[in-house]
Order: structure tokens, then C-alpha cells, then sequence
């Protein structure tokens, strides 16, 4: 479970108030706190601003609430990520990765490439595998140390 609808109500925000930062409906929001839909990586890095926090606790793999420092490098609504920079520093290839995650080669590859957005549990998955923040496949930080992550 996430952790969008605590954020939220520590806030004491309505969902409608979240969905017009976001420029969405409220139904949509909502399906993002209920995890009926995945949250995109763009959405994701917004509401780690918004909140002043990391993706890292939103997506529940640590419980530190602190934001990493954030990254100058790209900006918040850029699709790009790490994956192939961090997965050739590791000396694998696509098709390593692609078995920890259980999806084909081609199906990681639009990973890397930014062909298809990576789901949340794809990100969680990768981010334990790497021990890196997922803020930092995001861009959002340049911090490789990760908060210590849950159990």
C-alpha cells in the first residue's frame, strides 16, 4: 500500500485538493490512494514535491519522511530514468534484469527506454535489487544511498 491517503489527511486536504494540483479528476486521484490504478512516474515525482518527501516513503520502502536532496538535473516532468546507467555500472544486461522482474527483454527494454512507464512494483523491485532510492531512477535526487528501507 501506498501511503497517498496519510499524506493526504496529515495535510488535511480533500482529494479534489490534490487532483486540481495535479490537474486531474478526483476520481482519478482517488483510484491512485485505493492502488486500483498504477501512479504514473511523472505523478509520483509531483507528489514527493508537494509533500516535501521521498518516492521511497510514498511507495513504503523506508519510513524516513524526508525528501533526499533533490536533483538540478532534470526537471519534474521529464520521462527519462536511470535504468540503463545504473543496470551497465552493474555490468548486466537486459535480460538479467528482465528475470528479476519476470517480464521479457523487450518488456524491460521499454523500461529503459521510456516506451512505457514502469509500474510501481517494477520501480519498488528494481530500486531493492539496486539498493538505490527510487528517487534517484527518477532524477529526483542524485543521492545512491537509500533511507533504510523497511522490512
Amino acid at each position: 500500500m501506498n501511503r497517498l491517503k496519510e499524506l493526504r489527511k496529515e495535510k488535511n486536504l480533500k482529494q479534489i485538493d490534490i487532483a486540481n494540483y495535479l490537474e486531474m479528476s478526483q476520481n482519478g486521484y482517488s483510484q491512485y490512494e485505493t492502488e486500483i490504478t498504477n501512479i504514473p512516474t511523472n505523478i509520483l515525482k509531483k507528489i514527493a514535491i508537494y509533500y516535501d518527501t521521498s518516492i521511497d516513503y510514498i511507495l513504503r520502502l523506508t519510513n524516513k519522511k524526508n525528501s533526499y536532496k533533490r536533483s538540478n538535473i532534470i526537471t519534474i516532468n521529464s520521462d527519462m530514468n536511470r535504468l540503463k546507467e545504473i543496470r551497465e555500472n552493474k555490468d548486466l544486461l537486459q535480460e538479467d534484469i528482465a528475470k528479476i522482474i519476470n517480464k521479457s527483454r523487450n518488456g524491460y527494454s521499454h523500461y529503459e527506454t521510456c516506451y512505457h512507464d514502469i509500474p510501481n512494483k517494477v520501480l519498488i523491485i528494481l530500486a531493492r535489487y539496486y539498493n538505490i532510492p527510487t528517487d534517484y531512477i527518477l532524477y529526483l535526487t542524485d543521492e545512491r544511498i537509500p533511507y533504510e528501507r523497511c522490512k
